[in-house]
């Protein structure tokens, strides 16, 4: 993996057999061997590509215990699908074990068009890289205009 992890914890065996008793299946074993070291883990700012001129970011992984409620409100998930990381701008990171433990992303403004990222879940770990803000690079005229938050700039100010 080429970004790095905070604050993950162990997840107990009883709460993956919790999880894998509700979704009526086991779950991956590339997904159970990262949560057993980085359950909840958050991730140090980095991007990962959806389409050609589309990219995102993963927040942070979703702690075993708390998969079910989040998957409540991800919308057209399959009965064995589950989300395990939020990704930027409430969109959620997702593994289906009715497709082999396929990974996907899912837009909360598309939610019935899923992107399919990667065959496993150590296959998205793959495709995850730090976010360079060196590579940004806006061409003159590009930004029209910009909005700011009146209470965040008087924040700033201080």
């Amino acid at each position: 993996m080429k970004i790095g992890l905070t604050n993950g914890k162990v997840a107990s065996d009883a709460t993956i057999r919790a999880l894998e008793a509700a979704l009526g299946c086991d779950i991956s074993d590339s997904f159970k061997s990262f949560v057993l070291a980085n359950d909840g883990a958050k991730t140090e700012t980095n991007t990962f590509k959806i389409a050609e001129n589309n990219d995102s970011g993963v927040n942070q992984f979703i702690p075993v215990g708390e998969i079910l409620k989040e998957r409540s409100h991800v919308e057209n998930l399959s009965r064995k699908a589950y989300p395990v990381a939020w990704a930027e701008g409430g969109n959620y990171i997702f593994l289906d074990e009715a497709a082999d433990g396929a990974v996907f992303f899912w837009d909360h403004e598309l939610p019935e068009s899923p992107t399919l990222l990667a065959s496993s879940f150590s296959a998205f770990l793959d495709l995850l890289e730090p976010f360079d803000t060196k590579k940004v690079e806006l061409k003159p005229g590009q930004v029209k205009r910009v909005w700011i938050d009146p209470e965040f700039a008087k924040r700033l100010k201080k």
